[in-house]
């Protein structure tokens, strides 16, 4: 909606300036501005100020808000002129002596509010308005030479540095957001921040840069159909184009077409529409294959020109990150130019970001990580509509090796969701390439259903790709690790064994960085199983090699889950030392390591049911959201950490169970959560509903009672669902007592068991029931205490 601009003023009876009323709220924001700028006029020693900045920042209302309270509170007149109107001049001067006729000596000086002095001959106003006395308050885009006035620049309104779900107010208390909501009220009374569109609002009001005018604008967009199409009128979703073919050169047309033209700027100007939030020179230089000094130039004049707007926001660079972006304004000529329709340049934005990814992957792995976790979180949305592109012009290995890079970026974030989820993957056709693009494409297919809980789907994905093709691709360790995802929750046995293989796989082929990573998930697993002694054995190496290899990453994971193995012994204070060192080291890394860490423990595919892991990933966001303010060094870059992985969580718990665990994690801290790993100790058998006979309470040859009781039921045909409700203990506890009924009696299947079982005669055995294991369960008073901060 755009905000009224008042007529100017000619000579008529003078008045005090009144701002725009489009919205019934008063300026959101801006009232230190205000206060600043009436101290500033108040001051005899300052001649006048000028506001300035870029379309849409709010100049004239803030003009006429800051010239009201002035009027108020010194009672001087204030008139206000269009200097954009015909012989302006003439007219200001007449006004001019209207203001200082009948003045009292000594009062508050009159103010002369001027808009527009960005291409008007003011200069005969302004020496008059010093000779009368008169203060000047005036508006321009950029500050015109020698003109005597105080510059003050408006900047843009504060934008969300993230949002979450456990605190909308907070979200609703920035004054961009403020803004842009009481923009959709005016439309729409009955609109609400909510949980569903929480993020897009947050995100709006980043992709316009907190720009007033380009807020309202947009919120008229998003009152009259919805937030979702707001954002992708803004670039936030992919539109299709008609393409040709095959790649060429950029298509010549004739006429008044603006690719047609020879100019450099124009052809600038026109590319500049394939990128998505934004963009660094360098990539924009790359797309539009111009020369170094032609390209400078040309980027020059569209910056004075106000058609780009440049911050200091990271931006991605093949090289590493620059603290220079560039963006369209959201009202620039560029939006209203018809949208490029040539293969060529979109093909080559895709592929100048598909090459950023793997440096920004390669720098991660070999240790420079920082830099190439914020060439990813800035370029996600241009690295999103890279992947669309290719997949929409059929070039499906292309996609596939740039999804290989990004694959990085998901595990060091958390990894919870994926790209490849609702993206239509082409078949790719059965040739040598073709056959190891399809084996990805299955192998991507197969990960996403094991994040969503959907092993079955899987493992059925998995069961086309033979041990040859896999070996043969190079991505035998890759599917040995998706099988052992798959059989977690079946056969924890034989996961952990196959975890343990995928590591030494990917050793093998040089891929460290990955063999880390799931090495903590075997001792993850190796952990479930009960052997704590030797999974703390595994973390403490990865631990050593991750410190050696200049791998923050997995160091911090790795001090994680060394602080969970400590938990399941009882070592509050071990605990807590591990967070704080994992913790301390992640920060350097960003709000975005920290968390990735935090939900690659909590919520680790090694934890194999997926509403747990979806629970402890919702708990540590919860626990993240207090701790947001300890990154001072990034406290004016959005990066969206929680929004990124709080959609997925939620959708897979639903809005109920998500706000509860969002609740449980802000008031735990981090060894608190970390202690929800540790398996629950078997409680105290209970009185069955069917008693058992009294010979189930004693030992059978090697076995325990509760291995006899175990295997009785076992025996009588009961699943181990059926023998985990009938002894009051959690199924994964009968599981484990299979598993070492097994081993102890040499047997390797059920019903070797059940076999030995009828044949053995019971003995009474003289001890107790062993009934408890030594484990620190989630709510011991040793890890009570203050969440834990980062220091």
């Amino acid at each position: 909606m755009t905000i009224p601009v008042p007529s100017p003023v000619k000579n008529a009876r003078p008045s005090t300036p009144r701002p725009p009323t489009a919205f019934p709220a008063d300026m959101v924001g801006r009232d230190g501005e205000i206060a600043a700028l009436s101290a500033l006029l108040s001051d005899p020693s300052t001649p006048g100020v000028l506001l300035t900045g870029v379309p849409g920042a709010g100049k004239t209302r803030l003009a006429a808000e800051t010239a009201a309270a002035y009027s108020a509170s010194t009672g001087a007149t204030a008139l206000r002129v269009e200097a954009a109107a015909e012989r302006y001049a003439d007219s200001a001067l007449d006004l001019l002596a209207a203001l200082t006729a009948g003045r009292d000596a000594g009062g508050a000086r009159p103010l002369l509010l001027v808009d527009d002095l960005d291409h008007s001959d003011h200069h005969r106003l302004l020496r008059a308005c010093a000779v009368a006395s008169v203060v000047v308050l005036g508006t321009a885009r950029q500050p015109p030479a020698a003109h005597g006035l105080a510059p003050f620049p408006v900047d843009p309104l504060p934008v969300p540095l993230d949002c979450s779900a456990l605190d909308l107010g907070a979200l609703a208390r920035v004054p961009s957001v403020q803004l842009y909501l009481a923009c959709l009220r005016t439309i729409n009374p009955a609109f609400s921040l909510q949980l569903h569109n929480q993020q897009v609002i947050a995100r709006t009001c980043v992709e316009v840069g907190g720009n007033p005018g380009a807020l309202c604008r947009t919120a008229r967009v998003a009152a009259l159909e919805s937030p979702e199409v707001a954002w992708a009128s803004l670039g936030g979703g992919t539109v299709p184009h008609p393409v040709h073919a095959e790649d060429g050169a950029l298509s010549a047309t004739s006429g008044g077409d603006p690719w047609a033209a020879g100019a450099a700027p124009v052809r600038l100007l026109a590319h500049c529409q394939v990128f998505s939030g934004g963009f660094g020179p360098e990539a924009l230089r790359h797309i539009t294959a111009l020369a170094p000094e032609q390209f400078s130039s040309a980027l020059e004049t569209l910056l004075r020109g106000h058609l780009l707007t440049a911050s200091t926001l990271p931006s991605g660079r093949l090289d590493g990150t620059a603290r220079f972006r560039l963006r369209l304004p959201p009202d620039g000529a560029a939006r209203r130019l018809p949208p490029p329709e040539d293969t060529a340049a979109r093909l080559a934005h895709a592929r100048y970001y598909a090459d950023l990814a793997r440096a920004a992957a390669d720098r991660i792995i070999s240790g420079h990580q920082r830099s190439g976790l914020i060439a990813f979180w800035s370029e996600e949305r241009n690295l999103r509509t890279a992947l669309e592109t290719l997949l929409r012009h059929g070039r499906t290995g292309e996609a596939l090796d740039l999804v290989d890079g990004i694959r990085v970026y998901w595990r060091a974030t958390g990894g919870w969701s994926t790209w490849a989820e609702g993206l239509t993957l082409p078949d790719p056709s059965w040739t040598t390439a073709g056959h190891r693009d399809r084996i990805r494409t299955d192998l991507l297919l197969a990960e996403a259903g094991i994040l969503a809980g959907q092993p079955e789907a899987a493992t059925d994905l998995l069961d086309r790709i033979t041990p040859d093709a896999a070996q043969a691709a190079g991505l035998s360790a890759r599917v040995t690790r998706l099988r052992a995802l798959c059989v977690l929750a079946a056969d924890p046995g034989r996961g952990t064994a196959l975890l343990v293989g995928a590591a030494d796989r990917h050793r093998s082929d040089g891929d460290r960085h990955e063999a880390r990573y799931v090495s903590l998930e075997a001792a993850l697993a190796g952990f479930r199983l009960g052997d704590t002694a030797a999974a703390a054995t595994t973390a403490l190496e990865v631990l050593a090699a991750a410190q050696q290899g200049r791998d923050t990453l997995v160091a911090g994971a790795a001090l994680l889950h060394l602080a969970v193995f400590a938990a399941a012994e009882g070592r509050a204070q071990a605990t807590v030392h591990y967070c704080e060192r994992a913790l301390s080291a992640l920060r350097a890394l960003g709000p975005t390591a920290v968390l990735g860490a935090i939900a690659t423990t909590l919520g680790s595919p090694a934890l194999p049911d997926v509403v747990d892991r979806a629970t402890g990933t919702a708990r540590g966001l919860g626990a993240f959201h207090t701790w947001r303010g300890a990154f001072p060094e990034d406290a004016g870059t959005p990066d969206f950490a929680m929004a990124r992985l709080e959609e997925p969580v939620r959708e897979l718990l639903g809005e109920a169970a998500f706000a509860r665990a969002l609740v449980e994690g802000s008031r735990a801290s981090l060894p608190d959560l970390l202690a929800t790993l540790v398996p629950a100790p078997a409680p105290p058998a209970a009185t069955p509903a069917d008693p058992l006979p009294p010979d189930t309470r004693i030992r059978i040859g090697p076995l325990t009672p509760r291995q006899t009781e175990v295997s009785r039921l076992v025996a009588a045909g009961l699943s181990n669902r059926q023998i985990a409700h009938r002894l009051a203990i959690s199924e994964w506890t009968v599981v484990n007592h299979i598993r070492d009924t097994m081993k102890k009696l040499g047997c390797s299947s059920r019903v070797e068991i059940a076999g030995w079982m009828h044949h053995s005669a019971p003995r009474p055995s003289p001890e107790p029931p062993l009934f408890r294991r030594s484990a620190l369960p989630p709510s011991a008073t040793a890890l009570s205490g203050p969440t834990l901060i980062p220091s």
